[in-house]
């Protein structure tokens, strides 16, 4: 992994592609474009989060591929010797001009919007880990990792595979997504980040000056409020999760107790080996690193690859919220700095 992070940082890089729909496999000549969107914050940063990531792409080939068909894509800085797969994802829509196909493709978390099967929940012993299993076979899922025994129940019949599996990852501190290679992971959370952005695979740095940081939790169930540390409005974060004891969020709050970042908006070079859900420190044009955490990052590929990394503040994602006009006159000269080292 090290020699692939190096090649791909490379200015002067090449780029090699290939997806694998079903059984047919396209290469550079045949793909036109694709998007890939890794996301694990779709608002601002919390735990228990379960979205699901999507990869359209386009190629010149009228092939109706099925509905459900797996995908896999793959991308290569070495002419193809060594391959990292962005993903595994299944057909949803498809949409054909002339003779070109575009698909769009989504991972295996949105099909778990279905409830847990009525006459098996009874038989489950109640803990995170058998319930978890029970979710994988259901959904027909890998979980990569491992289960704590937490204490669960069934809140109601309707409760479905994602909203499960999202209430047993918050339990770890964590969110739950899919890897680049199909499986169920949870991203857990605890301590600071060491993987390094440089500023030489950024086009532009927009950086903003709030800086968040974790103070408090408040957990909600349909009965019950349960609390951790302060309650200011933006250093607490909300969480509902029926699966929630006090000694959890306890536990919970200790790991994630003065856990900070900035929120931040960086077009950058695609590196795709940067994946939704990590923290990551970023370096500015003048060497300054700055924790961030890549809420979302959306890749694109035509010929080059670009990517938008999104790092939301739970402060900066709010409409209510204005910065002084002093905190906007500082930001606006610091993305004017930024760009003119960029042209030097």
């Amino acid at each position: 992994m090290e020699s692939f992070k190096q090649l791909a940082s490379d200015n002067g890089r090449q780029i090699s592609c290939k997806i694998q729909v079903g059984n047919k496999v396209y290469y550079d000549g045949r793909i036109l474009k694709f998007d890939f969107t890794d996301v694990t914050h779709g608002d601002y940063f919390t735990i228990g989060t379960t979205c699901s990531n999507e990869f359209s792409f386009t190629v010149t080939d009228y092939a109706e591929h099925a509905l459900q068909t797996k995908v896999n894509a793959y991308i290569s800085f070495d002419g193809g010797s060594n391959w990292l797969r962005l993903g595994v994802f299944y057909v949803a829509k498809r949409y054909f001009r002339g003779n070109c196909a575009t698909f769009a493709c989504y991972d295996q978390m949105s099909d778990l919007n279905v409830p847990l099967a009525g006459n098996v929940a009874s038989s489950i012993s109640g803990h995170a880990d058998t319930l978890l299993a029970e979710v994988c076979r259901q959904g027909g899922i890998t979980f990569s990792g491992t289960c704590g025994s937490f204490k669960t129940y069934l809140p109601h019949p309707s409760t479905t595979l994602r909203e499960i599996i999202g209430y047993i990852a918050a339990l770890h501190c964590a969110c739950a997504k899919f890897d680049r290679n199909g499986e169920l992971v949870f991203i857990k959370y605890s301590e600071m980040p060491t993987e390094i952005l440089h500023a030489k695979n950024c086009m532009k740095i927009r950086r903003y000056i709030t800086r968040a940081e974790i103070k408090g939790l408040r957990s909600t169930n349909d009965l019950d409020t349960l609390r951790w540390g302060g309650r200011e409005r933006f250093t607490t974060l909300e969480i509902y999760n029926p699966y929630m004891t006090q000694a959890t969020l306890n536990s919970i709050g200790e790991k994630l107790d003065g856990l900070y970042f900035y929120g931040a908006e960086v077009e950058m070079q695609g590196l795709p080996y940067l994946e939704a859900g990590r923290f990551i420190l970023l370096e500015d044009a003048d060497e300054t690193l700055t924790p961030i955490v890549i809420s979302e990052i959306k890749y694109h590929y035509d010929g080059g690859l670009t990517a938008k990394l999104f790092s939301r503040n739970k402060e900066d994602a709010d409409p209510d919220v204005k910065r002084s006009e002093f905190e906007k006159t500082v930001a606006d000269i610091l993305e004017i700095i930024n760009e003119l080292k960029t042209k030097i």
